[in-house]
């Protein structure tokens, strides 16, 4: 498929889905149809211009004749990285075009120039812009001007401490698509440049992560509910009580991980199973079993994030009214009718709060964990995403790769916050609170 091809088949798609947004809500047509080819357009050419129009000519891909664990880099791969960056790119494109346009040009068509309200940015005031100059150039610098930086470094074979490098367009993506699980990969350049690459395979790791994400969320949420159900009681000395509870928060990650290595240890050495031995029982592999690993990682994670989000949710049950309370009570509501009824959708602000940080929890802070828990083991099987990117690139030195694997992490980020948002958000009533 060559890029004018594809340039078209993005810019009549995009037509279609913005035309028929701007028709399903009684707006102009055409416009939406002008809007969405302009995006389709934008989109594709800002995903191939910078890489010459690589990913979508087979010659240009170093890896393509390059035999790896006995199996050759397929073209589909590199292809369907390519379309799916090029469409993601025009998606993008298409949402900020169209949010732009409802923003600014329709409202300035309803309500007129001199509608707007007189404010500091209105009147073109440049002190707003002096006072948020440090932030946006520190942003710029330490932010924005690293991640460009990285999605360079994803199209490139580069190995930390050397100065060689080669381009190979998306071919650091695609090769995760394709590798499998090996103990190393040699790969020889042409100009005697030698790279040694060492990684778990992508999709088992992306399904690890995901594993984790889904027990940890699980139970940090329900179980912390109960638990500031039952220190949410007016009791003597709750105080007390409460500060111990939050008192794991405080705790590094890489505490958690030598305490409960301590606690979860072999036959002979952990606690936990010499404590099954005095009682007769068999001892469990809880850190050389890949399944016990895991729950061993979702374990020690929900132990330290439970303590916050107990604290989250006795603040939230505090400013459940009593009087809805009684109100129900009277009505002949028992526990957990009141529970279900009253207090959980008072609670939702806070679930919704406390989703969104454990999710960023568990993709990007159960490294501390889990290095010195299980070091991504055994075999691989509790490498999570972070911990791959930081083997990949730290210990194995494969900084393209390293860096593709941070691309494809932001990415799956923003899709896991867009879908938090849209469901969870309409769910959510903060007029409750």
């Amino acid at each position: 498929m060559t890029p004018f091809v594809l340039t078209a088949i993005t810019t009549s798609i995009s037509a279609l889905i913005v035309g028929r947004f701007y028709w399903r809500r009684g707006r102009r047509l055409l416009m939406g149809i002008l809007l969405g080819a302009l995006a389709g357009f934008l989109g594709t050419q800002a995903t191939m211009v910078p890489l010459g129009y690589c990913a979508l000519n087979p010659e240009h891909h170093m890896f393509f004749n390059l035999s790896i664990i006995g199996q050759t880099t397929s073209v589909n791969a590199v292809l369907l990285c390519a379309f799916l960056l090029i469409f993601a790119a025009s998606w993008a494109f298409m949402l900020a075009i169209t949010e732009f346009h409802h923003r600014w040009v329709t409202k300035k068509r309803i309500f007129g120039t001199e509608g707007h309200t007189p404010g500091a940015f209105i009147r073109h005031n440049f002190t707003p812009w002096i006072f948020l100059s440090p932030t946006i150039i520190g942003l710029g610098l330490f932010t924005y001007y690293p991640a460009v930086q990285n999605f360079m470094l994803g199209t490139r074979l580069v190995r930390r401490g050397t100065a060689n490098t080669r381009f190979v367009c998306l071919d650091n993506f695609a090769t995760l698509l394709t590798n499998s699980l090996q103990d190393a990969h040699y790969y020889i350049l042409s100009d005697g440049f030698f790279l040694y690459a060492e990684h778990a395979e992508y999709l088992a790791v992306l399904g690890v992560s995901f594993f984790y994400t889904f027990f940890i969320v699980i139970l940090v949420n329900v179980v912390g509910i109960a638990i500031a159900l039952l220190a949410s009681h007016k009791i003597r000395g709750a105080a007390v009580y409460r500060t111990l509870i939050v008192w794991p928060y405080a705790v590094s990650g890489v505490v958690v991980g030598v305490v409960f290595g301590a606690l979860l240890a072999g036959e002979g050495a952990g606690f936990i199973n010499l404590l099954l031995q005095k009682l007769g029982l068999p001892a469990v592999p809880f850190l050389s079993d890949p399944w016990w690993a895991r729950f061993s990682v979702v374990g020690a994670a929900t132990w330290v994030k439970l303590a916050f989000t107990i604290l989250i949710y006795i603040a939230g049950l505090q400013a459940v009214p009593q009087v809805l309370l009684e109100a129900a009570t009277i009505d002949g509501a028992n526990a957990w009718q009141r529970f279900r009824n009253v207090k959980l959708p008072m609670l939702m602000p806070y679930v919704f709060f406390v989703v969104f940080l454990t999710l960023n929890y568990t993709i990007f802070d159960l490294y501390a964990i889990i290095e010195t828990l299980t070091e991504g083991g055994p075999v691989y099987a509790t490498t999570n995403l972070v911990v791959d990117v930081i083997k990949t690139g730290v210990e194995n030195s494969d900084i393209g790769k390293a860096a593709a694997l941070s691309i494809i992490l932001l990415f799956i980020m923003l899709g896991l916050t867009y879908w938090q948002f849209r469901v969870m958000g309409r769910r959510t009533n903060y007029e409750m609170i």
